[in-house]
């Protein structure tokens, strides 16, 4: 059986590593004309699918709306094409669970099919925060519905309620999320603290020595920097960098905060965000701690015990997005 997978990034590394033998994939696709080889095999460019035999395409990404699209626009024939990820949106892109079955297995086809259908449970009676940004925020948005109106319905009470405090991300990656934070809140500072070129050496390892990730998923989050990050603010004027491990980036930094964005993956990171911001944190604000209730159970354990370790019970609601948003408030 000839397979190939589209994608060359941190969830094509968890398929091949969790659910698919590499020795039966043929290849590699990628819009990136600059690279060449994955995991050993050939990464070809989409438009060469037309010129070869396969059994199926595995699209193993976050934009399995952009390359359905794209495999019409080519002719690559969708009913051999498989989208892993993004069953979450408001419709399933995939429809026949059958070839599913024949090309991946009953169990994972079945972990395909029942990943996540949400169904839309918020529509604003008025504008929010982002409704006038429709060009950046609707392929996010389509991807993690839940995440984004519970976002903006969090800004509109920190508006509401709170004068004062600043903004701050923690986990930034390419700013995908950090840039709807310097939108919503274009008066105030926003800080991110990031090492901008992946994970520390120490606790990535020990993550991977726990089963709480995969090497791939730690040498995808290196492939970042602070000019992708700024390149994507609206106000950049705003954003100070905080570049380093935290908690040593701090380097002394006293605010207090209205909102903030825990998205660091591990146990000791997220321990340490929660002992610097909940302290600092505003009557009325907020943290989102991304990744709560998913495949990186550290995330889970960290929130735990920093509540065992400070003897409290946080104010907290986890949310049904797609990887399951923790959201604190005081």
């Amino acid at each position: 059986m000839k397979i190939f997978v589209w994608g060359t990034g941190r969830l094509a590394g968890k398929v091949i590593e969790k659910y698919v033998d590499l020795n039966s994939i043929e290849g590699f696709v990628d819009n990136n004309r600059d690279k060449k080889e994955y995991m050993g095999k050939k990464v070809i460019a989409p438009e060469e699918l037309l010129y070869l035999e396969y059994d199926a395409v595995l699209v193993a990404n976050l934009f399995s709306q952009e390359i359905h699209k794209q495999c019409e626009d080519l002719g690559i024939e969708l009913r051999k094409v498989i989208f892993l990820y993004e069953n979450y949106v408001l419709y399933d892109f995939n429809t026949n669970y059958e070839f599913l079955c024949h090309i991946l297995g009953n169990e994972y086809a079945n972990i395909v099919k029942n990943r996540y259908h949400v169904v839309r449970g918020v529509e604003e009676q008025e504008k929010l925060c982002l409704s006038e940004w429709k060009k950046q925020v609707h392929s996010y948005q389509e991807n993690d519905y839940v995440r984004m109106k519970c976002f903006e319905l969090v800004v509109k009470e920190i508006h509401k309620n709170i004068r004062g405090g600043v903004i701050a991300e923690a986990g930034v990656f390419r700013g995908e999320f950090a840039q709807f934070l310097n939108y919503a809140f274009p008066d105030r500072t926003l800080y991110l603290f990031d090492t901008f070129d992946g994970f520390g050496i120490e606790e990535s390892v020990k993550e991977v020595e726990n089963g709480n990730c995969t090497n791939a998923f730690v040498e995808a989050y290196k492939q970042t920097n602070i000019e992708i990050v700024l390149s994507k603010m609206k106000y950049p004027q705003n954003v100070i960098i905080k570049q380093g491990l935290f908690p040593g980036s701090l380097n002394g930094l006293e605010e207090n905060f209205a909102f903030v964005s825990l998205d660091m993956d591990f146990e000791e990171s997220i321990y340490e965000g929660l002992k610097y911001f909940y302290p600092r944190l505003l009557d009325g604000g907020y943290i989102f701690v991304h990744d709560y209730t998913s495949s990186l159970r550290g995330v889970e354990a960290a929130v735990e015990r920093f509540e065992n370790d400070k003897k409290i019970r946080m104010c907290k609601v986890p949310l049904c997005d797609v990887n399951g948003t923790l959201v604190i408030t005081k």
